[in-house]
Order: structure tokens, then C-alpha cells, then sequence
């Protein structure tokens, strides 16, 4: 009686102690009654020998969606959640000794504080996280794995300074670096396709034996110069065009960097020193060549831009597809550019050594643009004068090009005169061009136009002395020119200056004539002699 009365006592107190936990996911609880039996009674957690389990907690691949109940294994090191279907994970600030965390491969987008756990490892690769979990505490963290996630920001790696991996590539990262100074330990670091444009503190890793930072922004590698540890160095797919010293890496293998900017004087010296057993460079991206507008009748160089190309490099040049030029010059020349060399152009650059390589440039553009213009905003008119004409200053003309010294004249449809620059006297009515020659024959021309000056009478005297040699008429249309005696001595197209010649070209008579316009009053002219 008294040993059944002990045993009632001691299951008395075990069912008390005892506490049954309901667990909301089924293949949780499928894979604890087939993992960790002896945590579960039936289909409900014990709570109480959950927290007696040390070490490992491994529930991958069990197509769990909820990790409610997880957090009452209080005493294990390691839990791995990975390869599920999990979207949430509920506080795991209980578990005290927990080092390890493992959820890649599931659906997260936010996981809970863990600023009092102490971490050495963590691990959420491949979900769909915006931001990483409070790690503060884990100053003793050695590897970060969140690569392939959502996140816009890298973590602050301050408060790791013993970390040895970081792996966070394939991340939409807004900021365009990360700062890796805190971080002298690293021996692994993955940036692949996050977008930035530099790694800070990289030249301070040391130890650094891996690199992932393909397809990014990066313009310079050159912070790897002294590093002489690194095996694995995978750096395709960024615009940088320096090529990081190569030869105190003896142990490199594989060395990728194809995608980038590099030309044949940066590959040869890694083939000629030792190269890697992998080393991939080819292809490389087109060699930017800006658009180019220059002036014709002038010399013009296209250069393959490196300042000490190889003397192996074969050079051709191409306008809109077709080979112009093919030779062991790094550089053509057009003496001089003509009007006609306009047009679309690439260089195709080839090494005899490395044949598997070919340098392009983008296509481009060469606009010729004229010898010499010139534009006259607004004629600016000094004084004009009835019997003297116009008095004009050119000095706001605008040229642009060409080569002094410069002549200029005017030019009507009947007359041509050198004129003193840029204060013109004595200057009829009528359509003019001013026309400009430099000391290479180049000439340009703009047009003005100086209408009749008012009130004045209609005179010509066509004696060659710059004054009143010759009459504008206007009115735009057909003129008829009549003589005293009302004969038809010329006939003319207006607007026009007009010389005071017949209809064959020869001086008129000193005298009156009519000037008829259709649709115009008559014009009473005097030709004095």
C-alpha cells in the first residue's frame, strides 16, 4: 500500500511539472514524433524535456511553415531551420546558448530581435528578408550568410569584429559601398550583384583568401595589390579598367574578370608571370569612345587609348562597317578632316599573342562641322545717310573656327568689294551677304538686308565711287523700267540692286526713268553721271 501510495505521489508531481504544448504546424509536429520522439506526447510538445535537449536542433526539410514551439528547446547550441516553407520564427531570446541559427532557404521576410543571443554563425540565405534581425550581441560572430534576400542596406558590420565569412550578394542594396574596415579577419567575402561601387576597408584584409564581387559598379580593384592570399577571385561583369596586382598571388585559382574594361597590356603580364590555372578575361566591354565634332580642314587624330600599348596590337579602323584602315598604329589621322569623313566609326583592336581576345570601342560619331561660320545676330547701323548711304559696324558678329588672318567683303547679285572690318562706310540699300576668307581659303557667308532709306529722293549715279552706285527696289515683283520717251529699256525681278543698266547690260543714259512695280507706286529715278 505504501509503494502505490509513492508512486501516485511522484506521478502526481511529474504531471504537475509537466507542461503540454499544442503545436499550429502539423509538419513540425510530424517531424518531432519522427526526430524527437521522446519531446512529444502524442501530438503535443512536452515542454519541460524540450528544454532539457542540448546541442543540435536539426528540423530541415520537413516543409515546416510555422516555428512556433522551437523556442522551448532552451538548452541547444545550433538550430537549423533550413530548406522549409517557413514565414515567420518566434522569439528565440530564451534559447541562452544558442550559437548557431540556420533558416536558409525559406520564405522569411522579418525575423525577430536576437540582440542578447550570442552568435558564431548565421545563416539565412535565400528568402525574402528587407532587413537583417538586431545582432548586436554576437560580437563574437565569425560567418554572416544573407545572401539572396531583399535587403536595401547592408548590416553595420561594427559589432563584428572577429567575422571571418560575410556573404551578402545578390541583394538590391540602395547604398552604393560597403565599409569592411571593422572586418580585418575576413577570409571570404561575397558582394556579387548588390549594385555598389565600392568596397571600403579592402586593402586592409590581409587574410582575405576569397572574393565574389561580380556584376557590380566597381571602377577600381587596385586595393588587392598587396593582398597575397587570395585564391579564389571572381570579378567579372564591373567597369573597372586597372588590372590588381596579380603576380604575389601565387596560390590563385580561378581568376575571373571578363565583363570588364581591361585592354591587352593589362592581360598580358598575368599570362606572362605564372597565370592562373582558370583565368577567364574574355570578353571585355567596348572601350568608351565619346562622340566627336570637329571642323573641317583641319588635322584630326582617333587614338586607342592607353598610353603604352603593345607593339603586337593590330589597329583597325572602321567608318559605318567598312575597314579604312588596318596597320600596327595605335592612332589615325585625318589630314585634313573633310566634310565627307562624317559618319560612324569603331576601332577593332587585335593582339597576335592573345588570340582569343578582341578590343572593341562603341560605335561613334564624327560631325564635321564647317571650316568657318559665321552668324551675324543684328546689323548694327551707325549713321545712315541720303546721299552717302549706310554707315554699319560688324564688331557683334559672331565667328566661329577658322584660321587668321581673316578678309572679309560684300557681296550683292551684281557687285563684290573688300570692305575694312569692322566699320563699313558708304554702304547701299539692298541684300547683301558679308562673306569671310581665312588664311586657309575657308570662307563663310551670312545675309542681311538694308531697306531705302526713308525720305530720300531716288537717285543712282553708277560711277564707281561707293556712293549711290546702284538702287534697291523693294517690292517683291516684276519691274519694268521705262525712259522719258516711255520705251522699255530693262525688266527686272524684284527684290533687287539694281546698277542703272539696260537689258543688255550696258550703262544707261544719265536722265528720268520710271520704275513700274505691279501692285506699287511708280518710282521717279534720276541717273546722274
Amino acid at each position: 500500500m505504501r509503494i502505490l501510495l509513492t508512486s501516485i505521489f511522484f506521478l502526481a508531481i511529474r504531471v504537475a511539472f509537466s507542461q503540454l504544448i499544442t503545436l499550429p504546424d502539423q509538419k513540425l509536429i510530424d517531424k518531432l514524433n519522427s526526430s524527437y520522439q521522446y519531446v512529444m506526447v502524442g501530438n503535443q510538445l512536452d515542454a519541460a524535456k524540450a528544454a532539457l535537449v542540448t546541442g543540435p536542433l536539426d528540423l530541415r526539410f520537413a516543409g515546416i511553415v510555422d516555428a512556433t514551439g522551437v523556442e522551448y528547446f532552451k538548452s541547444i547550441n545550433t538550430l537549423d531551420l533550413g530548406n522549409n516553407q517557413l514565414t515567420n520564427v518566434p522569439s528565440l531570446l530564451g534559447i541562452t546558448g544558442l550559437v548557431n541559427f540556420y533558416a536558409s532557404n525559406n520564405n522569411l521576410t522579418s525575423l525577430p530581435s536576437m540582440a542578447t543571443l550570442h552568435l558564431k554563425d548565421f545563416q539565412v540565405v535565400n528568402n525574402k528578408l528587407t532587413a537583417l534581425p538586431d545582432l548586436s550581441g554576437s560580437t563574437g560572430l565569425l560567418s554572416l550568410y544573407c545572401n539572396n534576400n531583399n535587403l536595401t542596406q547592408f548590416p553595420s558590420l561594427i559589432n563584428f569584429p572577429q567575422l571571418s565569412k560575410l556573404v551578402t550578394g545578390q541583394n538590391p542594396i540602395s547604398a552604393s559601398f560597403i565599409d569592411v574596415t571593422p572586418c580585418i579577419h575576413l577570409t571570404e567575402l561575397h558582394v556579387h550583384r548588390t549594385g555598389i561601387d565600392t568596397i571600403i576597408g579592402l586593402e586592409k584584409l590581409t587574410s582575405l583568401t576569397t572574393l565574389y564581387a561580380w556584376t557590380n559598379n566597381i571602377k577600381s580593384f587596385k586595393a588587392l595589390d598587396n593582398i597575397s592570399t587570395l585564391t579564389l577571385c571572381v570579378i567579372f561583369d564591373n567597369p573597372f579598367s586597372d588590372m590588381p596586382n596579380m603576380q604575389n598571388k601565387t596560390g590563385l585559382s580561378p581568376l575571373n574578370v571578363y565583363g570588364a574594361l581591361l585592354t591587352f597590356e593589362d592581360i598580358q603580364p598575368v599570362l606572362q608571370n605564372n597565370p592562373p590555372a582558370t583565368f577567364i578575361y574574355s570578353p571585355q566591354r567596348a572601350i568608351p569612345f565619346a562622340d566627336v565634332t570637329a571642323r573641317a580642314e583641319n588635322n584630326y587624330t582617333l587614338s586607342y587609348p592607353v598610353a603604352s600599348p603593345l607593339p603586337t596590337n593590330i589597329y583597325v579602323w572602321m567608318k559605318n562597317g567598312i575597314i579604312i584602315d588596318s596597320s600596327a598604329s595605335p592612332s589615325y589621322t585625318f589630314s585634313p578632316l573633310k566634310s565627307t569623313d562624317a559618319g560612324t566609326y569603331q576601332l577593332k583592336v587585335y593582339n597576335t599573342s592573345i588570340t582569343t581576345l578582341t578590343l572593341n570601342t562603341n560605335t561613334f560619331n564624327i560631325a564635321v562641322l564647317p571650316c568657318i561660320e559665321l552668324n551675324i545676330p543684328n546689323v548694327d547701323i551707325v549713321s545712315k545717310d541720303c546721299s552717302k548711304g549706310y554707315t554699319i559696324d560688324f564688331s557683334q558678329n559672331q565667328i566661329s573656327g577658322g584660321t587668321a588672318p581673316f578678309t572679309y567683303e560684300l557681296v550683292t547679285s551684281s557687285t563684290r568689294k573688300n570692305i575694312t572690318y569692322p566699320l563699313v562706310e558708304n554702304v547701299e540699300a539692298g541684300n547683301y551677304f558679308l562673306r569671310v576668307l581665312d588664311s586657309k581659303l575657308c570662307s563663310a557667308t551670312d545675309d542681311f538686308i538694308l531697306n531705302r532709306i526713308d525720305n530720300c529722293d531716288p537717285v543712282l549715279t553708277p560711277n564707281g565711287d561707293g556712293i549711290a552706285d546702284t538702287y534697291y527696289i523693294e517690292n517683291k515683283g516684276k519691274v519694268t523700267v521705262y525712259n522719258l520717251q516711255r520705251v522699255v529699256v530693262n525688266t527686272l525681278q524684284a527684290p533687287i540692286v539694281w546698277d542703272g543698266t539696260d537689258r543688255n547690260g550696258a550703262l544707261l543714259d544719265a536722265g528720268f526713268y520710271i520704275l513700274i512695280t505691279e501692285g506699287a507706286k511708280p518710282v521717279y529715278l534720276t541717273i546722274i553721271r
